[in-house]
């Protein structure tokens, strides 16, 4: 026959298992977080074993065994053993380690952060266990859980309806049978099965009952608007986002620009080259008054892996060729080009295709794109002379780049073009122009924001409301504007977009460094058009720098102003003697402590297998001193009782020894009285010493009796029964 207490116990870990399920379900729908099942497996893998009282250690053991096995399965599907895997994973998570005490929680790995949610899963599974069977308690959980679901139906995309239902029928079981079960140990009352069936049955038949009538029920609206398109922006109701805020990273369409998004640093690619670029994408011609669209006349060609390219980022410099080599972790068809491209060398099956309406570069390895992890790039280092485009002037409007790239939709608001001519008309030349225009960005009047970006109403065009209205936004604000300010100007320019430099990630064996792209780095800047030099970058953006190199190559004055007659007075001398030394003593410095941190680095790197020995026989030396800890600690209580004879000395001893027996494996059962409990104690141990000792200890409580006149009685006793339990 089954015991009536496992059965109320396990109905009790069913129902806390599927209240935490409700935690886990929203995760796949609001984050990238894939394979859910196995998280949800070890959730009632880690119930079941604390609902059978497992011994501590042999859990432990099976869940983080458990673990090792889900994470395998996430990760290594691709290797052909789980102990190359598990080499692997080690070395990961020392990796991860670094990052975390350095403050790195951007690179920490997928593999990583999988092992943080199960930690932190084992941990969520010890506390609700100590909630329904210690303090019996669950009304905290219960609310906060509520809270979650109803904060993410409220500002994400995860509709939290049924969730509710599911966690009010599963919330209130569980608030009625615990508050039931301490009920029965506050009387201590028996034959405890019937009277909970008793109670459970007509419990779950009025929550059902009050849920269904409460979600059949006609309701009335919402009397506030949806909180998310409310606080982004009113206009939202007119280009409403398919589902909700967008998140950055590389997009082709560019129809409909405006509003916020969500950052994403997951990495793109890896690139390691000898300079440091922007990575272009694609580039866009006609301004809609909401975004961007490119045209419709193009010209497509194709090339061959190591062919010359004809691009119009190609370099027509002398300078050496280099090279990038590009790994990629998310892969998209496109080509990413630096500036002074020549040419790609990819898959040899394939072939490059480019089409120059929507200046983009992607690979066929038939008559569809297709996407490549690994490409590489010959490129030269781009240099444009500053003396060529300061030669040209607005007589040359008659061009055919000039009138392409200086369209404008015709309903464009007139104080935009009145703008342009107020900032451009102290300059005669292009460069100086666009440059103007360039700075006026920078000038103080512009925030850079990723999430207060408004939307334009419909009849609202994108770059007035940033220039006059908000003055507030992203890369894509700031570079659009500048292009239409440009062409209200007459000069030809385009809207460019891809990525930015990305983050520096160390250096190779030779000369080249290694830059990290991530989706955060996505980027727009802007293209103007010199007949001499083609295509030169700008960037109008606050917090980003123009990497692009302009030679100054304008002839010099032959004749140098002349100076005034009153001199500077010259420094003395031993002041300038004092200020060497002292920034040779910074320098110094600075150079030790670089080097220590590097021989610091060093040692750990070349350690690491060492100090993840010794990291796992501290864990196992910690893991063994907790399962022998019945048999040790008793000696450490002997010795801090054993010259004590304090008021409260008796009750605290007597309290370890309820622990220590507890540990022993003599437990306590639920309901137990402590006479009765001596009892069972006595009978196991065959003797009458705790029974003797409960009674000093009552006496000692209850009646007020001089407590240390009742530890020298007993502290023989309760020796010998500690010493009992030690086994």
């Amino acid at each position: 026959m089954i015991n009536k207490h496992f059965v109320s116990t396990f109905i009790l870990y069913v129902f806390g298992f599927f209240l935490l399920w409700e935690w886990l379900r929203p995760l796949d729908q609001i984050t990238h977080t894939g394979q859910i099942h196995y998280f949800v497996m070890f959730i009632a893998i880690s119930l079941l074993l604390n609902m059978l009282s497992v011994n501590g250690w042999l859990r432990g053991l099976i869940k983080a065994c458990t673990i090792l096995l889900f994470t395998y399965s996430i990760f290594g599907r691709q290797d052909f053993s789980i102990f190359v895997w598990f080499k692997g994973f080690l070395e990961d998570v020392y990796v991860n380690i670094k990052f975390l005490f350095s403050g790195n929680i951007n690179d920490l790995s997928d593999m990583f952060r999988t092992l943080l949610f199960f930690i932190l899963l084992w941990i969520m599974t010890y506390l609700l266990t100590y909630w329904l069977m210690v303090r019996k308690k669950i009304f905290i959980f219960y609310i906060m859980t509520v809270l979650y679901v109803g904060v993410l139906d409220s500002f994400t995309i995860y509709k939290g309806e049924w969730a509710i239902v599911r966690i009010v029928v599963l919330g209130f079981t569980l608030l009625g049978i615990l508050f039931f079960q301490r009920l029965l140990d506050k009387e201590q009352i028996q034959n405890r099965g019937n009277l909970l069936k008793k109670w459970v049955i007509p419990l779950i038949v009025m929550i059902a009952a009050s849920v269904f009538i409460g979600y059949a029920s006609p309701k009335a609206g919402p009397i506030w608007p949806d909180p998310v398109p409310f606080l982004q922006s009113k206009a939202d109701n007119v280009f409403p986002r398919k589902g909700g805020m967008s998140r950055i990273g590389y997009s082709p369409d560019d129809s409909k620009l405006g509003g916020p998004f969500l950052g994403d640093n997951r990495v793109v690619f890896e690139v390691r080259t000898p300079t440091k670029q922007y990575w272009r994408v694609e580039t866009k011609d006609t301004y809609t008054g909401k975004g961007w669209e490119g045209t419709e006349e193009s010209i497509q060609g194709k090339f061959l892996s190591g062919e010359d390219a004809p691009m119009d980022i190609a370099s027509t410099t002398d300078e050496p060729v280099r090279k990038a080599s590009l790994d990629f972790k998310i892969t998209y068809p496109h080509i990413v080009l630096p500036y002074g491209f020549l040419t790609v060398h990819g898959n040899e099956d394939g072939y490059f295709k480019y089409d120059t309406g929507e200046k983009i570069l992607s690979y066929h390895p038939d008559d569809s794109p297709s996407k490549l992890t690994h490409y590489e790039i010959d490129y030269r280092r781009t240099a444009f002379s500053l003396k060529e485009m300061r030669a040209t002037y607005p007589s040359q409007l008659n061009s055919p780049a000039t009138i392409k790239y200086t369209q404008l939709p015709l309903d464009l608001p007139e104080r935009v073009r009145d703008l342009a001519e107020e900032l451009t008309k102290d300059h005669d030349n292009w460069f100086d122009k666009a440059k103007a225009i360039e700075r006026y960005f920078k000038s103080g009047d512009f925030v850079y924001s990723q999430s207060d970006v408004a939307i334009p109403a419909e009849d609202q065009d994108y770059v007035d409301q940033f220039l006059f209205d908000t003055k507030k936004g992203y890369c894509d604000n700031f570079s659009t504007s500048m292009v239409v300010l440009l062409r209200s100007a007459g000069i030809p320019a385009r809207w460019a977009k891809g990525y930015s430099a990305g983050q520096y990630n160390g250096e190779t064996d030779g000369k080249d460094r290694i830059y990290k792209i991530t989706n955060n780095d996505a980027h727009s800047w802007v293209e103007v058009y010199f007949p001499s030099e083609g295509w030169v970058p700008f960037e109008p953006t606050i917090g980003f720098n123009n990497l692009t190199t302009i030679v100054n190559d304008e002839e010099k004055e032959t004749t140098a102003p002349i100076t005034p007659a009153i001199q500077p007075s010259k420094p003395n001398q031993l002041d300038n003697k004092d200020n060497l030394k002292q920034e040779e003593n910074k320098q110094t410095k600075k150079k030790e402590a670089k080097s220590g941190s590097a021989i610091v680095s060093d040692l750990i790197a070349k350690s690491k297998y060492i100090l993840i020995g010794i990291l796992i026989v501290a864990i196992g030396l910690g893991a063994w001193l907790y399962w022998q800890r019945s048999k040790w600690i008793p000696h450490i209580l002997l010795w801090k009782f054993k010259r004590k004879n304090d008021a409260d000395t008796l009750v605290r001893a007597y309290e370890e020894l309820l622990k220590q027996l507890d540990r022993f494996g003599v437990k306590r059962s639920i309901g137990q009285t402590l006479r009765e409990y001596a009892s069972y104690v006595d009978y196991h141990f065959d003797t009458k010493d705790m029974s003797t000792l409960t009674q000093c200890y009552e006496r000692a409580i209850y009646r007020g009796d001089v407590l240390e006149t009742e530890w020298e009685s007993a502290s023989e006793l309760w020796e010998n029964l500690i010493k009992k339990a030690t086994g």
